[in-house]
C-alpha cells in the first residue's frame, strides 16, 4: 500500500472541499459585497477577480456592509464608493 493512498470517497471529499474553498466561497463573498461585475468577469479570468472582489472593501449598499461593518468601516466604504454605486 502506498503511503499517501486514500480511498476514492476521501479523494472526492477533498475535491469537493477544495472547489468550495477556492471557487464557490470567493464568488459568494464577492457577490455579497456588491461586486457583481468582478463576479461576472471572473469566469474569463479563471476566478482571479473573484478573490479580488472577496478581499476588497464592500460597497456601502451591499448586504455585507450593512450587516458586518461598524461605523468606521462603513465610513471608509462610503468615502471610497461615494453616492454613485456604479463607480
Amino acid at each position: 500500500m502506498a503511503p499517501l493512498a486514500v480511498s476514492t470517497g476521501i479523494q472526492i471529499a477533498y475535491v469537493v472541499v477544495l472547489v468550495v474553498v477556492l471557487f464557490i466561497g470567493p464568488v459568494v463573498v464577492a457577490e455579497m459585497k456588491g461586486h457583481s461585475f468582478l463576479v461576472g468577469f471572473g469566469w474569463f479570468t479563471l476566478g482571479v477577480t473573484w478573490w479580488i472582489g472577496a478581499l476588497m472593501l464592500a460597497r456601502p449598499e451591499s448586504w455585507w456592509a450593512r450587516h458586518r461593518y461598524g461605523q468606521r468601516k462603513m465610513a471608509r466604504a462610503e468615502a471610497r464608493y461615494g453616492e454613485n454605486p456604479f463607480t
